[in-house]
Parts: structure tokens; sequence; C-alpha cells
């Protein structure tokens, strides 16, 4: 993980905000969307055994920083379980049981949580210039403001957008679990 602030200079060269704090704010809500979206931080969490009702996070407790941003997938014994009938999905992330099952695998997308103050260094490292770009077309639509120029804020979404394409493709061509698989139902008609 590496401070926010670790991403202000890059943010500086697009828009210059001289208001503390509200780039911070603008870094994290890119850097949530980019992650929602592109699926570059799977996470995978393991239970030797889960109970009817029981509620799993996809994010164990301790991390603070980061939330769920989506389930990808969950299997028991390497068997995949189906949505709606072996669990059912609570929010983002997180799923309740709706059986026993042992040998359980959940791996879900997250995402920086609104009020982090430390984001994953994969996101500085790799794609610092593209949560930039969307960190700026954010502060740049904000009416009323000195840095206000909807140009260049439509400019930045365009970035920030083709940023989100890439990453995506290589998430899903570096990422065995988030290729997609379309398993189908047994049913029983009497």
């Amino acid at each position: 993980m590496v401070p926010v602030s670790d991403f202000l200079p890059t943010l500086r060269m697009l828009v210059d905000v001289p208001v503390p704090g509200l780039m911070e704010m603008a870094i994290v809500k890119a850097a949530q969307r980019f992650c929602r979206e592109s699926k570059v931080i799977v996470k995978t969490r393991q239970f030797d055994e889960v109970f009817d009702c029981q509620s799993v996070s996809v994010i164990g407790i301790g991390t603070p920083q980061l939330k769920g941003a989506g389930i990808v997938s969950v299997a028991s014994k390497d068997h995949l379980l189906l949505a709606g009938y072996d669990y059912t999905v609570v929010d983002r992330g997180e799923i309740k049981f709706t059986g026993n099952f042992s040998d359980v695998a959940i791996i879900g997308v997250v995402e920086p949580a609104i009020n982090a103050d430390q984001l994953p260094k994969v996101l500085l490292h790799d794609y610092v210039d593209g949560i930039c770009a969307g960190a700026a077309n954010l502060l740049q639509l904000q009416p009323t403001t000195a840095w206000f120029n909807p140009d260049l804020a439509q400019y930045n979404h365009r970035e920030f957008v083709q940023a989100i394409r890439d990453a995506s493709r290589y998430a899903l061509e570096n990422t065995p679990a988030l290729e997609v698989n379309n398993q189908t139902r047994k049913r029983e008609y009497i």
C-alpha cells in the first residue's frame, strides 16, 4: 500500500486545485471506479468450512483501506457454486451461504474504501496516469471553480476510460478466475 499523496505530483500536472483534501478525494473516487470496472485487483479467501446462513466477506477483517467490488466466483471442492441457489449476494463484497460447504474458495474484485488514505501499490506503479486522468476529470467538472474546464475534463475522461479498458484487458488475459464461465443449471421437470 502507498499513500494517496504519492499520486498528487501526477495529478498536479493535469490540474492545480488549491483546496487541501479535494485532490485526494478525487484520486480515491477515480481509483474506486478504476478498480471496479477493470477488475485489476482480485482477492481470494479460503475457508475449510462454511455453514448455512453464514455471511462471508471478500475482504477479511483488518483491511479497512479496501472493500469488496464484486464477486467473481465461489467454489466448494473445486466445483462452482451457483448464486441464488448455493449462496446469495448481500452486497458487492459479501455473500450469505444457503447450505453447509467445505473447502470453499471465494474470488472477488476489490476497490479502495471511500475513506482510504492508502491505495494498492499496483495502482501507483502501473496505472497512475489513468487514475489521475479520472481524478482530473472529476475536478474539472466542478462548476463555479477556478479550475472548471469541461473541454479538458472530456479529454481526461477519454484517457481514464482507455486506461480502464487497457487494465481490464490485461486482467482478463492474466487472471484465469476472471474468464467467463457460463455454467448450465441442471433442471428437472415433472
